[in-house]
């Protein structure tokens, strides 16, 4: 969504990879169909994924575009950015190298806390495997005892509909 929104600000198409167009193709939507190209010469914007959005992936991208495009402006979408030091927009500083500029900005498409929680309650699953702070025995057990929890209260609640 957010990258439909500047390429609208901007008037321009915007560049994606071959795996992210067959994903946007599955909306069977008329912005995609307007909107999304794999040519990179035909707009200057571009949409990464985000592994690509290292400073060498960046230097090695634009050596693909040169002599069209001279430098590269890159936002990282990443929840992982936001702490107490940026409380603001205005306090997101840039890192540089040389002709390539990337501003890591807090955002994520990813589901709250509360919105995590009331999904497995209402879903119900039989196991859950954490794919976030996993990282070690301990906090692998912490997050499932997180989700027993979870388990446990929608479990209650399911009964108590019952009850009424």
């Amino acid at each position: 969504r957010v990258f439909f929104a500047i390429a609208e600000a901007l008037g321009c198409k915007v560049c994606v990879t071959r795996d992210k167009k067959n994903t946007l193709d599955c909306l069977e939507s008329d912005q995609v169909k307007r909107l999304v190209t794999l040519s990179g010469l035909e707009t200057r914007l571009h949409v990464l994924p985000m592994k690509d959005l290292k400073f060498n992936s960046l230097k090695s991208y634009l050596e693909g575009y040169k002599p069209q495009y001279d430098s590269v402006l890159a936002f990282e979408p990443t929840g992982w950015t936001h702490n107490s030091s940026v409380s603001t927009v205005g306090n997101i500083r840039p890192k540089r190298h040389g002709n390539i500029t990337v501003y890591g900005i807090p955002y994520s498409e990813h589901s709250s806390y509360t919105e995590m929680k009331r999904f497995v309650q209402f879903l119900r699953p039989e196991k859950i495997l954490p794919t976030v702070n996993n990282g070690s025995p301990k906090s692998r057990r912490a997050m499932e005892q997180i989700f027993q929890q979870w388990a446990s209260e929608g479990k209650q609640q399911s009964m108590k509909s019952w009850v009424k």
